[in-house]
Order: structure tokens, then C-alpha cells, then sequence
């Protein structure tokens, strides 16, 4: 048993090294290897810096993560809207869709993950929003804004702020539904 356990850390911090395929990555149950770490908003304001860069077709998408960005270290409030009560994951999506003046959007993350188009893991851009299943209730419960570079930015529970996360995470693995594009 303890070789089998050892066989398996071995293969995983290989894969960790190894780029996955685009293929293999969303054919896997947890498409991400190696280490992962979230970034609370105290820690991220102090270490953590994420630029967005605008460029090409995908400037709306740039806005959007940058917009988000700007709400790191902002309060959670369930039902939250906006900066000075506190935001809710999908509170923080709609604040940023009315900052950029963008399409009118859904208000629930349910209701935001059957909208716009599909995006797969391997294709995500800035501005994509990544959502997640079985969070705090059944069925898809958690949505945050991708940021680029395997990071989110997103309004994670009353105990925490707007932070940027890690989407290999273990425990966003785990709970990981799809992603959307809706610009």
C-alpha cells in the first residue's frame, strides 16, 4: 500500500512538471496538476499582483478581468452589489458587466452559466467567467471572473474578500462546472 501511495506522488509531481494537452485536460475529472494556493486579499494587496494585458480581439475580456480586479479586498455580503455593502460572487460579476456598461446579464450564477457561449478549459481568455457545483447548495453555486495565467478573481464567502484564487486549487478543482464567455 505504501508503494502504491508512493507510485502515485511520483506520477502526480510528474504531471505537474508536464504540461497536460488541451485534449487530456478536459477529458480528466480534475484537469489541473502540480501545487496550488489561494491569495487572500490582504495577502494579494501586499504580494499578489495580476496584470491584464489588452491585446488583439480580446479587449473586452481584458476590461472585464481588470474591472474585477479592481474590487480585490472588497467585503463579501451575500446578495451584495455593490462596493461599500460588499459583494457576492455573482454580485461582483453583475457590478463589473454595469461598470463596462456591457449586455444586461443574468443576476444568479445558475442562471449565468446558461448563458453566452461555452468556453473549455484550454481556450480560456481574460474576462471568461469560470463557475463552479455543489459549493454552499446542489448544482452550480459559485462563479468568478478569470483573470489569465490559471487565476480567478472572485467573491468567495462571508469569511473572506474578493480575493484571486488559483484554479488548481484543490478544493475549485474539485467543485468546477465549466466556463462561459458572455462579452
Amino acid at each position: 500500500m505504501k508503494n502504491s501511495n508512493l507510485i502515485l506522488a511520483v506520477v502526480f509531481a510528474v504531471q505537474a512538471l508536464i504540461p497536460v494537452s488541451a485534449e487530456a485536460s478536459t477529458r480528466s475529472r480534475k484537469p489541473w496538476f502540480g501545487r496550488s494556493k489561494t491569495v487572500t486579499a490582504k495577502a494579494a494587496l501586499k504580494t499578489e499582483t495580476v496584470r491584464v494585458t489588452y491585446s488583439g480581439k480580446n479587449k473586452t475580456g481584458a476590461k472585464i478581468a481588470q474591472q474585477a480586479l479592481h474590487y480585490q479586498g472588497s467585503k463579501y455580503t451575500f446578495g451584495g452589489t455593490t462596493q461599500s455593502k460588499g459583494f457576492d460572487c455573482s454580485g461582483l460579476v453583475a457590478r463589473v458587466w454595469a461598470d463596462l456598461q456591457l449586455k444586461k446579464i443574468p443576476r444568479a450564477s445558475s442562471a449565468l452559466y446558461n448563458s453566452g457561449k461555452p468556453v473549455r478549459l484550454a481556450e480560456l481568455q481574460e474576462g471568461d467567467l469560470v463557475f463552479f457545483k455543489n459549493t454552499y447548495k446542489s448544482g452550480i453555486s459559485h462563479v468568478g471572473v478569470y483573470t489569465g495565467k490559471n487565476k480567478f478573481v472572485h467573491a468567495p464567502s462571508h469569511k473572506k474578500r474578493v480575493s484571486i484564487t488559483r484554479l488548481s486549487d484543490p478544493y475549485y478543482q474539485l467543485h468546477y462546472a465549466g466556463a462561459r464567455r458572455l462579452y
